[in-house]
């Protein structure tokens, strides 16, 4: 999502959606900028493209409250996408049917997906709320991960590896995430990166130009699908508890 710029961005949905995933399941990080913008105002540009495609869009919000984000945030203010909540907005865009029961259930070709944060404790919170709406839990599937069992994510040790750059026809585009339903911890780096060691400690510098590397720490591992250092566990253990005596 990231490489098709934030100004690109409903033009990468089109893509995904038309060309390279036209039937069937897809799922779409939406939160990589403005959530709401995608799930509220793109949701609705695109939907003659949603409806004709055979098989569902499952947007993923993957950032901020997971309760508020679906269910509406009450203390957003009234009638804004926020205060609606996720499944709201695209029942008002798409419409569904409803059960007998009285629930309501999105049109076939749209749906959620929330992969980020979900413990036993929330995910009952949101089915909580959504039947507090009248709106059927079966709108919405919940990833099922670290949080829900061990709750030793990435995050325990700040480890994630993520891409910042990329060159299309030679011309470089940063890559970056910085969602609006996020509290800045999700906030990436962007563009070409330098680790600097000063005083010591190592330090991050980003959106850098490659004639900045000459004082870079960081070294070759992977390049043009060869592996350079091929370090061993036990070698990495070993630097670590060096460093750290």
């Amino acid at each position: 999502m990231c490489m098709g710029t934030c100004e690109g961005e409903i033009e990468t949905f089109r893509r995904l959606i038309t060309r390279l995933y036209p039937a069937g399941i897809v799922s779409i990080v939406s939160d990589t900028w403005d959530f709401w913008q995608v799930n509220n105002g793109f949701a609705a540009e695109l939907k003659p493209e949603i409806l004709a495609r055979e098989g569902k869009l499952v947007f993923r919000p993957d950032s901020g409250d997971p309760v508020r984000i679906i269910c509406g945030d009450p203390d957003a203010p009234a009638d804004s996408p926020a205060f609606k909540g996720a499944v709201e907005c695209l029942w008002g865009i798409f419409g569904g049917t409803t059960t007998e029961k009285g629930f309501r259930v999105l049109d076939g070709h749209v749906g959620l997906i929330y992969g980020d944060s979900i413990t036993l404790a929330r995910a009952e919170a949101i089915l909580a709320g959504l039947e507090a709406k009248g709106i059927a839990s079966n709108n919405v599937v919940f990833g099922v991960g670290s949080y829900t069992y061990q709750y030793a994510t990435r995050d325990t040790f700040g480890f994630a590896v993520k891409s910042t750059y990329g060159e299309i026809n030679g011309g470089g585009r940063e890559i970056y995430k910085d969602p609006k339903t996020d509290d800045g911890v999700k906030k990436s780096a962007r563009g070409l990166l330098k680790v600097m060691n000063v005083d010591g400690v190592y330090c991050l510098a980003d959106r850098q130009e490659l004639i900045d590397a000459d004082d870079c720490s960081m070294q070759k591992v992977f390049c043009d699908g060869k592996l350079l250092i091929d370090d061993s566990i036990a070698a990495v253990r070993a630097r670590l508890t060096n460093k750290a005596a």
